[in-house]
């Protein structure tokens, strides 16, 4: 769903040995003359293939270090298409990797090296339900741009999204526990932490049960910090102090708020579904402003990108106090709070204490009612 969040699809993975990796695919629903492409990332640098099918096949040959996240597509250049069509994703390790196609990428099986081999057997887990979140993409994508920005219509799909989620978590869990090498296992708990703040407990947990060898790699220690600071600033604690540059250099603690609720609200000019998120913010902010309320918002933005921060809070009506340190993701205060996708929020009440994480839409109007009262909307 565009409007929940966004993050990081391609993790980049380190390494000083290359070891090479064949990537084979075949099936009949892949066509002569088909094109494939090939996408994934390593050390921050985007690597870009394609072949072209005969005889029902492909294949990618390769060297890398480690592993990492990417995908295939067919018939859409990823470079220049809008939307792909039919995309598998999986991972690229050493080895050889076997996408065998009944009828499109989409809905093949993946098989050959171990990452992959533990990616597909948590898919077939999840296969019900993933289908139903693919579903309920697809509701969202058909509504018309009027019904995006409808509050009601965006909570009730948001409440169908969390229901699927809640209904994936036991299973993810019960994965994790029996795979406690597979770095399936790492990439399911961070995933769970990006869809769920309220369960960081639990995946702390599951995490530190995992081998030292899965912990010990980048990614796993990436998790590990995240997780420990996601612990420290978790509801029901003193929101952590920190000090950023406003838009105009003008250093601005999080305690000069103290006295009001403020929504930490972490966002980006780049990032559409923030964009999106934007409309929510401004109706809560307009609606209680006057009750005790405010808002602190902090951007990933860089410093080639700063010109287009100033223009979306012009744009968006963003009339709040806004700040940044310019490191994108790397933002000093998003990692003293754990933050590792946006749009993402922290609520913090008059004494400094967090008393709610990522509520969005008619969550955030109903919190901000119990908490202050029930007021008229502002009429526009």
């Amino acid at each position: 769903m565009k409007v929940i969040l966004c993050a990081i699809f391609l993790f980049p993975f380190a390494g000083i040995a290359q070891s090479p990796f064949t990537i084979k695919g075949t099936g009949p629903g892949l066509k002569e003359g088909n094109k494939v492409w090939l996408v994934f990332k390593v050390n921050d640098n985007t690597k870009y293939d394609s072949t072209v099918v005969a005889n029902h096949s492909f294949t990618f040959n390769g060297t890398i270090a480690d592993k990492a996240y990417g995908y295939v597509c067919r018939n859409d250049n990823p470079m220049t298409a809008a939307e792909l069509h039919d995309a598998l994703n999986f991972y690229i390790e050493p080895g050889n990797i076997l996408i065998t196609s009944p009828d499109s990428l989409l809905n093949s099986n993946i098989s050959g090296t171990p990452t992959n081999e533990d990616l597909t057997a948590l898919d077939i887990a999840l296969r019900s339900l993933q289908s139903r979140f693919i579903k309920l993409n697809a509701d969202f994508d058909a509504l018309k741009p009027e019904q995006q920005q409808n509050i009601d219509t965006v909570a009730a799909l948001r409440a169908n999204f969390k229901k699927v989620f809640s209904e994936m978590e036991p299973i993810q869990f019960a994965f994790v526990k029996e795979h406690p090498s597979s770095y399936i296992s790492l990439t399911t708990l961070d995933l769970m932490k990006k869809r769920n703040a309220n369960l960081v407990v639990e995946i702390d947990a599951a995490y530190k049960n995992l081998t030292a060898e899965v912990r010990e790699t980048a990614f796993g220690k990436a998790l590990g910090l995240s997780l420990e600071a996601s612990l420290k600033s978790a509801t029901g604690i003193m929101a952590p102090d920190f000090t950023q540059p406003d838009v105009n250099g003008k250093p601005v603690k999080l305690s000069d708020f103290r006295g009001k609720y403020v929504l930490i609200d972490f966002w980006a000019s780049w990032c559409s579904p923030c964009r999106a998120e934007n409309p929510f913010v401004v109706a809560a902010y307009k609606k209680y402003k006057d009750n005790g309320f405010t808002v602190l918002g902090i951007s990933w933005d860089e410093p080639d990108t700063k010109k287009a921060w100033l223009k979306a809070i012009r744009d968006d009506g963003l009339t709040w106090t806004q700040v940044s340190d310019l490191k994108g993701r790397k933002n000093v205060a998003s990692n003293l709070y754990g933050i590792t996708l946006i749009p993402s929020n922290v609520l913090v009440d008059p004494s400094g204490k967090i008393v709610a994480r990522n509520i969005k839409d008619k969550v955030l109007d109903d919190k901000l009612a119990e908490l202050l009262g029930d007021v008229s909307p502002v009429k526009h």
